[in-house]
């Protein structure tokens, strides 16, 4: 029996593989608070929307920005041998799994705990991310590792 530690060479980079991808994803998303937190303020406070659906829209186009990002850099050797939309499908279903954790965090912040909205938006897209790098990896960019 061989065993899977980090010092069998398949495993370790395996491992390093998914520190790599990690801290693409992480940093892509990073870019993605910019842009999903600078929508939700602008609509919310230039527009007039209600905070919840500016922090709906600010979701989408965040989350399509970090598509295009994933898939040209993070993940660019894996996603080259599949289809565009079929990527973007899974990925945005995914995301709309995270959307929907996110609004329900941001309404229980704004309206029960009476935190700032945007704060409370950064905090959800914390709790909410976690959950897309892993589901993200293996189903829309399909990285069996």
């Amino acid at each position: 029996m061989i065993s899977m530690t980090l010092d069998h060479p398949s495993a370790k980079s395996r491992f390093l593989l998914l520190v790599r991808h990690a801290f693409k994803y992480y940093l892509v998303g990073g870019t993605g608070i910019l842009v999903n937190l600078g929508i939700l303020y602008a609509l919310t406070e230039f527009a007039g929307l209600w905070y919840l659906l500016s922090a709906g829209i600010a979701i989408y186009v965040s989350v399509t920005s970090n598509f295009a990002l994933n898939k040209k850099w993070t993940f660019k050797d894996y996603a080259s041998t599949q289809r565009t939309l079929i990527m973007y499908a899974k990925f945005l279903g995914i995301s709309l799994v995270g959307a929907g954790i996110q609004l329900g965090f941001i309404y229980l912040f704004v309206e029960v705990m009476a935190l700032y909205y945007i704060l409370s938006a950064f905090i959800s897209i914390v709790i909410a991310g976690s959950v897309g790098f892993i589901l993200n990896r293996r189903w829309s960019f399909g990285i069996k590792l």
